[in-house]
């Protein structure tokens, strides 16, 4: 029994270090972290920014091991959703911040604002940072291309 009991203890003790605590896969508007310096995003380079490209790379720079997920506004719930990659049928969890201290993911943005929010996580501590990107219209872009070419000719 003292055995058993001593194999179950060196197993937890050899296993914590290895346990990732995942992100919640919803977030309230108001909600905000515990800290303000885990993370440093470089993409977007501003709080709000406008695009014609359907994609945004949102990058960031924090400590290596620093875990990072990102979240998408979902107005049918009033709460920031966590945007799940899957690979080959499995979801992968949100990733940890390797040794570079670089972090980077795409997000699909829908047409119009895009609020996003990205959560940072390392030894308990929590960082929100929130993002707002405004896909622009394929009307509207090619409206001001041909305004634009029109002034110039």
């Amino acid at each position: 029994m003292k055995k058993l009991i001593l194999l179950v203890l060196c197993i937890s003790i050899i296993a914590v270090p290895f346990v990732s605590f995942a992100a919640p896969e919803f977030l309230g508007v108001n909600y905000t972290g515990s800290v303000d310096n885990l993370v440093d995003i470089l993409n977007p380079d501003s709080f709000s920014t406008t695009t014609s490209n359907s994609v945004c790379v949102v990058s960031a720079a924090a400590k290596s091991g620093t875990t990072v997920a990102i979240y998408m506004y979902d107005a049918a719930t009033g709460m920031y959703r966590k945007i799940n990659t899957y690979f080959n049928g499995v979801k992968l969890e949100e990733s940890a911040v390797g040794a570079s201290g670089l972090y980077a993911r795409q997000v699909l943005l829908k047409e119009g604002l895009n609020k996003i929010l990205v959560y940072a996580q390392r030894d308990g501590a929590i960082q929100t940072k929130r993002l707002e990107v405004t896909l622009l219209s394929e009307a509207y872009v090619g409206n001001l291309r041909t305004f634009i070419s029109s002034r110039l000719n």
